[in-house]
């Protein structure tokens, strides 16, 4: 059973066993929930299946089904003896490189940030960030306490955020997990890249993870709250778990420990990783620690003290210093051993020469300094090191700025490392606290990670904040000198050299040595083999993520970054990249000039392919398999430009044409290296062969290794080599002998009557055998059969073949392989071979002698298989059919020219693989190199471990863009309160946002204590400003005290079980404050928010000039796009293509002009136009309204059924023959493309009558009777119709003066504009631009012509309401400044808090989607989540966009306008939702912002970020010439009146009318 049999087989136990489908067999088995008991149920059904014995608990050794499957079929290896001893015999097995490193610090987010600050001289710590600790300030006690004591520190600038998708953590465990579990996870991998190891690569290695940590703040706050308690929170807030977690995550399998000594922490790990990695525990080790504040407690204890500095800051070694500032950090570095990191052709940072640890004992107390344990560790450290400790540059102190501590530390120092250098060559003292505050158990890997800068740049960056030096230490004495500005490295002794010191305030000292990398000090250390081809300025840059849209933003990063870069040489860059983790969905771009480079990274960040770019989603689940194609390969220069480009494959080659030599006696190098010289059958077929074994090995070294092999007649030789079954040696003396033979019996027969040939043909294995003297040889393909046998039976067959016009090709050559004739060789080709010696294959063969697949562990290749292979016919297709029915899609042809790909293209059409990837290795009269980088690019976006350093070589490189998370803020909903019991008892939070309290009846004695209470806990500050008693408090027992938040307070209520005792709301507003927003001009209080303003004329109703019934029927028609006298009366409005937005504003249009009470939105939907002047008229009078009765037309002709799907009115003419088609027949159609039904001549002749009047061209009712479709009808219509829109603009009124331009709304029509067009002064032009597909750039570069048409040279004014805001916003940036006069922004908006670009909340707006459309309409829509997470959202509007679009809207009581309304719509929001507004921030010109009162709960039901708006709206941040005038109702009233009056006398005036 091969690998993939296995996976398939297990994917099928899992699906039945837990009824999920699709099941990801690189998913952990765990997160299906399988219990231990399925385990073993499953371990007992493997062994029935494989018929051997396994281990019980192999499904937990191996969690994915990928792994199990790999572990199952792999060959079984012994037991390894023991792991490598502990060394110190070598310097370059003990000393340990620094490879890589990363970190977060308070003002900077990397190292190199890091550095800046510091050669800066920046200060980084400061008062509390807003906002941290909050949970805490609901306890009076706590935030009197933080009010009182310093809480200056350094904080880190996000710690609630986190990349939990990324990591495969759920938001819920992830909220339930300490940040410094979640920072360290993040900083493991940014240290990684740094070091240029892939993450990927290191799987199951034996990767030890040392991480210090001291605090468990976050998992004090979750406790203090019983209500939030979570199980998550068991690991979540376990210090042991933060490198367990890594190790975990990363599947590392080294040692994986908390070290926790306090302040050394992080030093101390240091340490532990450098003996691990000396004893053989480890190869590689991240090393580090963290540090977060997540709560108070700490803090204030540290304040009381006395400990912490009153100026907040360090003064290392000052006279002035003060105290300590606590501060967060956390950081890594990545360690290997010295030789392996040469051998790797890793960058060594440094070298850690020694380390040591020991503890104070007995000091003055047990957080007391101890001078002499500060000495001996000093003296262990160095002498561990081998260094002589006056030799040393600088020493990177514990330095916390305690007038005491720094002393003694500096005394030390001196003792050891001063007292007896000179003057001339004082140890350079610094302290990285002084920058950014004491980061504690972070503090050690933070100091190191300066001295690393240090390195990198050559100097050393100047000790902050010192003014003197400490009265108690004698500097000059101990010849101790603190950096007090930059300054260049020193190298007393010719080299660089430092020390980094932690101390534990228990008593635990570290001190770590370290100098700059020597490479002669290791002189004799296998370094990393040249690998790089020559001549090759083909550069591949891979981008890769997670899931497709990682991809994207990976590949817009890249092109970003190469566009920033004065360098155009792209090799280093791709050196860089080649070293970078292979995520699941992967590209590759092959470019040589950065302009390339980049369009081609913009394509796929925009999810395009084109030349040059290979893309994939998600990795092949089976690898490749390697086909080994035979003779006739060969071409005169095969292997010579490879050979001059790669010295690997040079060197290989040299190695294989020594075998040559020993077996035949010639030499391939004389013919490959002479062009004179050409290839006959034995040297050809030699020569192919090793060509074919030194690309296998040249593809190894890359990383890429076949899957399976499969040979074609010679083939089979190298194809034995590649999957293990025989040696080089063995490979080289068939292909020898067996050559040699047939040369010599080819000679023997030539131009004799007994010569052999061959063709091929196009007959099946049955067709042969009317053909006397033709034997089978190779079955290539299906139809396609390569003959043999005497040269005049194989002229016979092809002849009589093109006589009946079938294919037949005879072949140039002068023998017929796999035939009889070879039989007399075959005895001496026995005996040539008889000693080769068969081992078990590593990879599964698929056999084209035995017709058999044979798996990993056979024993195969033996003479007689061998001899099968010369002598029988091969059976190509049944080879390559077992290779697709295996599930192999991609079959490589390793080759010097491809000569096997025609019959496996045939074949895989024939096994319905039609998408199967048929590759080669190189080709004739290709550049071989540059096939081999293209083959290696396909492979990598196939999940292939490809190393293109394999090309390129590892230096020197150009630092790329690292990772970039897309984190999502992820904190518990824990609010803990003092020890002193709250009045109001246990606090509950509930989903919803609310707060409930449960307070014991008889601790208050008025219910008004609990809302004064409540509203003190939850809003400090706020004033209850209204109360009402409605009962009475119990004697006893529990009452419950709930807290809403509303805009502008908190409503509070009061229970006695459910009977409400006593309501009040608590205002947060400050009534006397001044009101001011940054960014925006300040705009004097406007009367028509306050008060009607008397300047504006009411659009109302008249009932002295129109009836109900016409005003009705003109907002109807407005708000639908149907001219009034085609409205039928009679029908339902939902069926004239009523959606949502339209029913809003007609039901706001109708308040407004009547000044009736509100309506209900259904009773527009579900009612007819006659119903709805009912309705109004019923409201005028004054009569009471009834609630809507559905009623039946009137039907004067059968309502279509079956009519499929519709498409909506799209203009002016299709309306109008829509809308009389309903009025007349009683039904709507289902769309203007719909097969119609039949009607009666009568209402026919009606249809035509009155189409007849409304156009002025005649329509008879034989054309009526006659149309199939209303599309007909409409297109003879239009001619007499004046064109309502001309290509994009819709014309309201044409003038003279500066010209308006009103962009449609989301999904909707410009005609939405003509109230405003109404209220614009007579005298100014006015033009609707209506929507198009596209994307935002694309509709408005479209516009930009029109407009420029149209206006000729005369300002424009630009303007939209919400979606069409942001049209107008970008094409002012596309027309120019001067272009435009000013922008009218009709409610045009961003949330305050920006909408989370993330799979969770794409998820959750297509469920939202989803649920709307269903609750709205009654469309059942099943968001297909598993694409959208690997197709993304692009896929899933295509699909959406289908399912709209086969939706037969009349099934569901809808038209063919409401379903395309809501894509549309969904489109466009989406645009508007994501945008970036800075994007505009060179649009200079004045905006005038109307802002309704709030948004519609239909879009906060969409996009719930929606409910809080900024003032500006988003726009202060880009606008400097920002004027806001309020609008009375909410966003969909705003293009209506009363609000639409107030945006036309502001537009107005703006434009001096």
């Amino acid at each position: 059973m091969t690998e993939n049999d296995l996976r398939l087989w297990l994917e099928q136990w899992v699906s039945k066993a837990t009824g999920e489908t699709g099941i990801d067999t690189a998913k952990p088995l765990e997160a299906y929930g399988l219990s231990s008991r399925d385990a073993v149920v499953l371990s007992g059904e493997l062994e029935g299946l494989l018929n051997r014995k396994l281990d019980p608990t192999i499904a937990y050794q191996y969690p994915t089904i990928d792994a199990l499957a790999a572990a199952l079929v792999a060959e079984p290896k012994r037991a390894a003896k023991g792991r490598r001893q502990a060394i110190s015999s070598s310097p370059a097995e003990r000393d340990i490189a620094i490879v890589g490193h990363a970190g977060r610090f308070p003002g900077a987010n990397s190292s190199a940030e890091l550095w800046k600050l510091l050669i800066d001289g920046q200060v980084a710590t400061g008062p509390l960030p807003a906002g941290r600790w909050s949970e805490y300030a609901g306890d009076p006690y706590l935030r009197t306490k933080m009010a009182e004591e310093s809480t200056d520190g350094g904080y880190l600038d996000d710690i609630a955020s986190f990349d939990n998708e990324f990591f495969g953590i759920s938001p819920l465990e992830a909220q339930h997990m300490d940040p410094q579990q979640r920072i360290m996870l993040e900083v493991a991998w940014e240290a990684l890249e740094h070091a240029h190891i892939p993450a990927d690569t290191l799987r199951g290695a034996a990767v030890g993870v040392f991480v210090g940590s001291s605090s468990n703040d976050y998992g004090m706050l979750m406790g203090a709250d019983p209500a939030q308690a979570h199980p998550y929170a068991l690991t979540g807030s376990s210090s042991s778990i933060i490198p367990n977690r890594i190790s975990y995550a990363y599947d590392f399998r080294g040692p994986s420990m908390n070290v926790d000594t306090a302040c050394s922490s992080s030093l101390v790990s240091v340490h532990h990783a450098v003996r691990a990695l000396r004893d053989g525990e480890c190869d590689v080790a991240l090393a580090g620690g963290v540090n977060i504040l997540a709560n108070p407690f700490a803090s204030l204890m540290f304040s009381e003290l006395g400990v912490i500095s009153p100026t907040g800051s360090i003064k290392a070694f000052s006279d002035d210093a003060d105290g300590i500032v606590r501060s967060e950090a956390a950081g890594f570095v990545v360690l290997k051993r010295v030789a392996d990191a040469i051998k790797d052709g890793d960058q060594i940072l440094a070298v850690i020469k020694g380390s040591a640890t020991n503890s104070d004992g007995h000091s003055n107390g047990l957080t007391a300094p101890n001078p002499d344990a500060q000495v001996d560790v000093l003296e262990r450290a160095y002498a561990d090191a081998g260094i002589d400790p006056t030799e040393v540059d600088l020493v990177e102190a514990h330095g916390t700025g305690t007038i005491l501590g720094d002393p003694i530390e500096a005394t030390a120092l001196g003792t050891v490392l001063g007292r007896e250098r000179s003057n001339a060559a004082p140890l350079l003292l610094g302290s990285v606290k002084s920058s950014i505050g004491h980061s504690e158990s972070a503090a050690g890997v933070v100091a190191l990670i300066k001295v690393l800068e240090a390195l990198e740049h050559d100097t050393i960056p100047a000790s902050a904040n010192f003014t003197a030096p400490n009265h108690f230490v004698d500097f000059d004495a101990e010849h101790i000198e603190v950096v007090q500005d930059p300054r260049e490295w020193p190298r007393y002794s010719g080299r660089r050299v430092a020390g980094v010191s932690g101390f534990g305030f228990g008593g635990t000292n570290a001190h770590v040595v370290l100098a700059d990398f020597d490479a002669d000090e290791y002189e004799g250390e296998t370094t990393a083999p040249n690998t790089a081809f020559t001549g090759l300025n083909v550069a591949a840059l891979p981008v890769s993520g997670l899931l497709a849209s990682r991809r994207k933003a990976a590949a817009a990063q890249l092109a970003d970054f190469l566009e920033s870069r004065p360098d155009s040489d792209l090799i280093p860059v791709a050196r860089s990249l080649a070293r970078r983790n292979h995520g699941r969905s992967a590209a590759v771009i092959q470019a040589t000039t950065t302009e390339e480079a980049v369009a081609r990274l913009r394509q796929v960040a925009e999810g395009k392919i084109g030349p040059g770019i290979v893309a994939a989603d998600a990795p092949s689940v089976t690898g490749p398999v390697f086909v080994y194609s035979g003779f006739g390969s060969q071409h005169r220069f095969m292997g010579k430009k490879l050979m001059e480009s790669s010295e690997l494959f040079a060197a290989r080659m040299r190695e294989l044409d020594e075998l040559v030599k020993f077996e035949g006696g010639w030499s391939m190098l004389d013919i490959i290296n002479d062009d004179d010289q050409t290839y006959d059958t034995q040297t050809g077929q030699v020569t192919i062969t090793a060509i074919q074994i030194a690309q296998t090995d040249l593809l190894a070294s890359m990383g890429i290794y076949p899957a399976g092999v499969m040979g074609m007649s010679m083939g089979e030789i190298a194809a034995a080599y590649a999957a293990g079954g025989i040696s080089d040696k063995d490979a080289m003396l068939i292909a020898c002998q067996r050559a040699r033979l047939m040369s010599e019996g080819e000679a023997q027969i030539a131009g004799t009557s007994g010569e052999g040939a061959m063709a091929v043909v196009e007959l099946g294995p049955d067709q042969l055998a009317d053909y006397p003297g033709v034997e089978p040889a190779v079955y290539a393909g299906p139809g396609m059969t390569t003959v043999g046998g005497p040269a005049t039976a194989i002229d016979n067959i092809v002849e009589q073949l093109e006589a009946q016009e079938k294919f037949a090709r005879k072949l140039n050559v002068r023998g017929a392989g796999h035939t009889s004739m070879l039989d007399p060789i075959m005895g001496d080709l026995a005996a040539e071979i008889a000693g080769i010696n068969a081992q078990p294959l590593t990879v599964p063969l698929f056999s084209s002698v035995d017709r058999e697949t044979y798996p990993a562990g056979s024993v195969v290749h033996t003479d007689e298989y061998f001899l099968r292979m010369t002598r029988q016919p091969v059976y190509f297709q049944d080879a390559t059919e077992a290779a697709f029915g295996a599930g192999h899609t991609t079959l490589i042809e390793i080759t010097p020219n491809p000569v096997a790909l025609m019959g496996m293209m045939n074949t895989a059409f024939a096994s319905g693989k039609p998408d199967a990837q048929l590759l080669f290795t190189t080709k004739r009269k290709l550049d071989e190199a540059e096939t081999l980088l293209d083959l290696a690019a396909r492979l990598y976006v196939q999940g292939v471990k490809v190393d293109f350093t394999g090309f390129y070589g590892s230096q020197p490189r150009i630092e790329t863009p690292g990772i970039d998370f897309a984190r999502n803020e992820l904190w518990t909903s824990a609010r803990p309160s003092s020890s002193e019991s709250s009045l109001l008892g246990a606090r509950v939070n509930l989903p919803d946002g609310q707060v409930a309290y449960a307070t014991r009846a008889d601790a208050v004695f008025s219910p008004y204590q609990l809302i004064e209470a409540a509203a003190a806990e939850i809003a400090p500050g706020s004033s209850v400003v209204a109360t009402e008693e409605h009962g009475y408090l119990p004697a006893d027992g529990t009452v419950t005290t709930l807290v809403t938040p509303t805009l502008g307070g908190l409503s509070i209520r009061v229970y006695n079980t459910d009977v409400l005792v006593a309501e009040g709301f608590a205002s947060i507003l400050d009534f006397d404050a001044k009101q001011v927003v940054a960014g925006v001009a300040e705009v004097e209080p406007s009367s028509l928010v306050d008060e009607p303003d008397d300047a504006i004329e009411a659009f109302r109703w008249d009932p002295a000039t129109e009836t109900v019934a016409e005003r009705l029927r003109a907002i109807v028609s407005e708000s639908m796009g149907f001219d009034a006298e085609d409205l039928p009366d009679e029908l339902p409005l939902i069926d004239l293509g009523l959606d949502s937005l339209m029913g809003m504003r007609i039901k706001n249009r109708i308040e407004n002009d009547f000044q009736i009470p509100p309506l209900q939105v259904q009773t527009l939907r579900d009612a007819s136009v006659a119903d709805v002047i009912q309705t109004v008229e019923d409201a005028v009078a004054g009569r009471e309204i009834a609630e809507p009765i559905e009623t039946e037309p009137e039907q004067k002709g059968a309502k279509p059924t079956g009519q499929g799907v519709g498409v909506a009115p799209r203009d002016a003419s299709e309306r109008m023959v829509f809308g009389a088609w309903a009025k007349y027949s009683g039904a709507a159609a289902a769309g203007v493309t719909s097969e119609l039904p039949a009607v009666s001549d009568e209402v026919a002749a009606e249809i035509a009558a009155h189409l007849t009047e409304r156009s002025g061209i005649e329509i008879t009712a034989e054309e009526v009777q006659g149309a199939e479709t209303l599309e007909p009808l409409a297109n003879r219509v239009r001619e007499g119709l004046e064109t309502e829109v001309d290509g994009n603009i819709r014309v309201f009124r044409e003038g003279t003066k500066e010209p308006v331009f009103v962009f449609h709304p989301a999904g909707g029509s410009s005609a939405v504009y003509a109230p405003l067009a109404r209220r614009l002064n007579e005298r100014t032009p006015v033009y609707g631009v209506e929507r198009r597909e596209g994307s935002l750039e694309e509709r408005a570069a479209e516009y930009v012509e029109d407009i420029q048409r149209i206006a000729g040279d005369r300002q424009v004014v630009l303007a939209g309401w919400s979606f069409g805001g942001a049209l107008a916003y970008e094409v002012a940036h596309q027309l120019g400044n001067d272009k435009v006069k000013y922008i009218a922004l009709l409610d045009t908006t961003q949330p305050s808090e920006p909408i989370p670009d993330t799979m969770e909340e794409t998820k959750a707006r297509w469920g939202r989607y989803a649920q709307f459309a269903k609750d709205t309409y009654g469309l059942e829509f099943d968001v297909p989540y598993e694409l959208l997470e690997t197709a993304g959202e692009d896929a899933l509007l295509t699909m959406l966009t289908e399912f709209l679009a086969n939706t037969d809207a009349s099934e569901h009581g809808l038209a063919a306008g409401v379903l395309e309304h809501q894509r549309a719509s969904f489109v466009d929001n989406q645009i508007l939702n994501h945008l970036d507004f800075s994007r505009w921030a060179d649009v200079n010109v004045p905006v005038l912002l109307f802002r309704s009162e709030r948004m519609h709960e239909g879009a906060i039901t969409l996009e719930p970020n929606y409910a809080h708006i900024d003032e500006d709206g988003g726009w202060g941040a880009i606008v400097t010439d920002l004027t806001i005038v309020h609008l009375p109702g909410d966003h969909l009233a705003v293009v209506d009146e009363p609000a639409i009056g107030i945006v036309g006398k502001h537009m107005n005036e703006w434009m001096g009318l």
